[in-house]
């Protein structure tokens, strides 16, 4: 079968929502969008006026700007497999937080980057700050080198993943470093289910990262981020156990365990 080709028309009203969705409710101005968009007025326009109809969005009746309409609401509602993958697995984020109190990641792989999809703030007065909706690039980071190395043919991805831009803008030195990094961590994923990054994605933060397979074969990973100084060699491996034991708790029923052991 060959490659479906992208419609544009499609591509272009869900740049328009997109768009529309990170600006302010009072809305924007036709001219506004098209510019912004780099598109033809004419066709922001009539894009426009098809959302417009499924009331997608609305128009302003004074000021004439477009903003987001009621039309969206079923799909604002919507709830993902990703959404419900992160509400089932906020109790033992919070158990690995409480067991640790450290900052707890929940990633997924997204482009070369990993996303935070969801936090467990610890209650300490020195720690690491986030955001959940934060992206960085994979390599360089404990969850993203836990979810590469859980793919398949992952030293032929690997190359993919070694190409991210922000990766590319670095030394050179600096890259060898982190591919040798990645290759580390890959074993100790097949022997101990684990990796890490220590101070190479941020100075001073050291992570600790361990990968989840799910049955929609979008993996995500759990991690533990602290101060380098808290996070000597024997900690970090105390963390990992920890929270592959939390995570082994997981019911067989809701789909989602720990990635097995491949190594001795």
């Amino acid at each position: 079968m060959a490659t479906p080709k992208p419609l544009q028309s499609v591509s272009r009203a869900i740049g328009i929502i997109e768009y529309l969705a990170a600006q302010d409710h009072s809305g924007v101005a036709l001219g506004t969008i098209a510019k912004d968009l780099n598109i033809n007025k004419a066709t922001v326009y009539n894009t426009l006026a098809t959302l417009r109809e499924h009331t997608w969005v609305e128009q302003d009746a004074e000021t004439g700007f477009y903003a987001l309409g009621d039309g969206i609401i079923p799909i604002a509602n919507y709830q993902t497999s990703t959404q419900q993958t992160v509400d089932l697995l906020r109790p033992y984020l919070a158990r690995i937080g409480n067991r640790f109190n450290e900052l707890v990641h929940l990633g997924e792989l997204i482009d070369t980057d990993v996303i935070y999809l969801d936090k467990v703030e610890p209650d300490r007065p020195v720690r690491v700050v986030s955001e959940v909706g934060r992206r960085a690039t994979a390599v360089t980071t404990s969850l993203g080198r836990a979810l590469i190395g859980c793919l398949d043919n992952r030293d032929q991805q690997l190359e993919r993943y070694l190409a991210a831009p922000a990766l590319l803008a670095m030394e050179q030195s600096y890259q060898d470093t982190i591919y040798a990094s990645v290759l580390d961590n890959f074993e100790r994923l097949d022997r101990e289910g684990w990796t890490e990054d220590v101070e190479e994605n941020e100075p001073g933060i050291t992570c600790v990262a361990v990968p989840l397979i799910t049955g929609t074969g979008n993996n995500i990973a759990v991690s533990i981020s602290a101060p380098a100084e808290r996070m000597d060699a024997s900690y970090r491996s105390e963390i990992a156990k920890g929270i592959r034991d939390e995570l082994a708790a997981i019911p067989r029923s809701d789909k989602i365990r720990l990635r097995p052991l491949t190594s001795a």
